[in-house]
């Protein structure tokens, strides 16, 4: 019997789904994948119980639980040694998986010699470079915390992240040093000196800093069985900085459980195309997202590092470096957020030949309507499968994703394995209630992936949790197979790019502009960037408020995406008896 005449199967394992989709033969391995899905469509919806919760029909995953990340993504890497692990797009230098292993584990070494404990946050501050990899999986094998840090974050963003991440030592690239340097002048818990990355730009050594390449010569030893015994599934792993639901940027605590566990979830055959690389076949998967953001860094990264692909790192996002980069490799799997889906939709010189390796389009970050998916669609005519996933930090990150088979692009698909899902009504009448079909209401989501707890922030995290649910304040429904369609937002928070934004944030910045009395700030509709930031703002008595100075005072304090759009002055900011702003009448002036 061939693999095309196996009849509809009811439940199999995950090892055996990967097995079978190895042993396809004769058949391109762009459509591998649309070839095994179309027997296992059947699992894939959700199930209702009475009580209006929707649970995955997917086979659980078990075993997780006790996982390392590191040797989670190590498992199987001797089988590619020799392949071709990560290059730069813009330098070319490159790692095979056994120079990978090998710098990973002396940088290990290295770390723990320095002092770092299990337990103790190091900070990456990188833009997507080969390295960024290697420090961060070094810092998984040494027990350490990684918070992760946009690079075009300000000094006034930095030094709050550093600080409130009880960060010991920075990883940084030459551009930004004197950026970190200024960040941790009166830090005292700061325990190396900055540690510098050469990022191929070749400048000259920073006195009082470390260089990356020394802590991993080849005369350090690998890292030691002993160590690894001290880690616990259990410990932190990374923590990400996210707005959540509203407030401030609060640190996501993400276990090795975690992340392990989300990573086995959103790489289920049903949804997840890639093939492990053999003698004949290795994905090419260019690394556009940024790695310090969940998407890049677990969907993006860690799913293919762990199967043998090829990963082209591009430093720098722009038109023509991101067209250079299909130019020079075949990328079979594209992950990208709604402006680039835009970008591509409307740039006449990426064609189709640009993508014509690629099998499957990943969407995520934000969602993206009909009408741009069906542009995209009839732009790259190439046969290539569109999804959307939905998730959030909180959730490490996935909880669902859309099928090629008989699912919406429109949709977020369906839900991964081991999750469950309940649409909560928001109205005052039938607050709490579970919702059925149709219905729009709050999305909670349920599952082992669901973070441990905003760090240092129990209060923080006791607003956003119900037992152990996690409440998305984003708003959504789902149909009779489970089907889930986002419908909007409840939260605050406003989305740039697919970037988060805390209006909050903005609102505690503008507040020393010494012409404010009080402000408020609220995300609107943009065509390009999906939302943008518009404050309202109060001027102090007999003053006036220079509407450019205010959005200049605020780009010098913030990074790009979050800078102020608009600006306008109004008498009063309206707020409940409570003090709490009322965002819904902003939207309305």
């Amino acid at each position: 019997m061939t693999i095309l005449q196996l009849p509809l199967f009811t439940r199999v394992s995950c090892i055996l789904n990967q097995c079978i989709k190895q042993c396809i033969v004769n058949v391109s391995p762009k459509n591998h994948w649309k070839i095994f899905n179309k027997h296992r469509y059947y699992a894939v919806n959700s199930k209702v119980d009475a009580q209006n919760v929707v649970s995955s029909r997917l086979p659980n995953i078990s075993g997780f639980e006790n996982i390392h990340l590191h040797d989670f993504i190590w498992e199987k890497v001797g089988r590619w040694s020799n392949h071709t692990a990560l290059v730069c797009a813009n330098t070319g230098r490159s790692y095979t998986y056994g120079q990978l292993r090998k710098a990973c584990g002396k940088l290990a070494t290295s770390l723990r010699k320095s002092k770092l404990l299990p337990g103790d946050t190091i900070a990456i501050v990188l833009p997507n470079i080969p390295e960024f990899a290697i420090i961060i999986l070094a810092a998984n094998e040494a027990g350490l915390r990684t918070t992760l840090i946009n690079p075009v974050h300000t000094t006034y963003e930095i030094k709050r992240q550093l600080e409130n991440a009880d960060t010991r030592a920075i990883f940084t690239f030459p551009a930004k040093y004197t950026d970190i340097k200024a960040c941790i002048e009166k830090n005292s818990k700061i325990k190396l000196p900055i540690i510098i990355v050469n990022d191929g730009t070749n400048a000259s050594s920073i006195s009082g800093t470390i260089q990356l390449n020394d802590l991993m010569r080849d005369d350090i030893e690998d890292f030691s069985i002993s160590q690894k015994t001290e880690i616990s599934c259990e410990d932190t792993v990374f923590l990400p900085y996210s707005s959540g639901t509203t407030g401030l940027p609060k640190g996501v605590e993400s276990s090795h459980k975690n992340i392990v566990v989300n990573i086995l979830q959103a790489t289920d055959p049903t949804f997840f195309p890639g093939i492990e690389a053999s003698e004949h076949h290795q994905d090419i998967v260019p690394l556009i997202l940024p790695m310090y953001h969940y998407y890049g860094l677990l969907i993006s990264l860690y799913s293919y590092l762990r199967i043998g692909a090829k990963l082209v790192c591009l430093p720098r996002f722009s038109t023509e470096e991101f067209i250079k980069l299909f130019e020079n490799h075949r990328c079979t799997v594209l992950h990208i957020v709604p402006p680039i889906v835009q970008m591509m939709i409307y740039n006449e010189r990426i064609t189709s030949r640009h993508i014509e390796s690629v099998k499957l389009t990943m969407i995520g970050a934000a969602p993206l309507g009909e009408k741009l998916i069906t542009k995209f669609q009839s732009r790259f005519t190439n046969n290539m499968s569109i999804t959307q996933g939905y998730g959030a930090t909180e959730l490490s990150p996935v909880a669902t994703i859309s099928s090629i088979i008989n699912t919406s692009p429109s949709s977020c698909g369906h839900l991964v394995p081991n999750t469950q899902m309940r649409i909560v009504s928001t109205g005052d009448d039938t607050f709490g209630r579970n919702l059925g079909p149709h219905e729009v209401g709050e999305i909670y989501i349920r599952g082992p992936q669901v973070m441990k707890g905003y760090y240092k922030n129990p209060k923080a995290t006791a607003d956003t949790m119900d037992g152990d649910w996690y409440k998305t304040d984003d708003l959504g429904h789902y149909t009779e197979d489970g089907t889930l369609y986002l419908q909007g937002r409840l939260k605050e928070l406003i989305k740039v790019k697919g970037y988060q934004v805390a209006p909050t944030e903005l609102e505690e910045v503008i507040r020393y502009y010494d012409n404010v009395k009080d402000v408020a700030v609220i995300g609107v509709t943009h065509e390009n960037y999906g939302e943008i930031p518009k404050a309202f703002v109060v001027p102090k008595s007999g003053v006036k408020i220079n509407e450019n100075e205010l959005k200049e005072f605020v780009a010098k304090r913030v990074a790009k995406y979050k800078q102020l759009g608009y600006v306008q002055v109004i008498e009063n900011i309206p707020k409940s008896a409570s003090g709490k702003i009322l965002r819904k009448e902003l939207e309305n002036l």
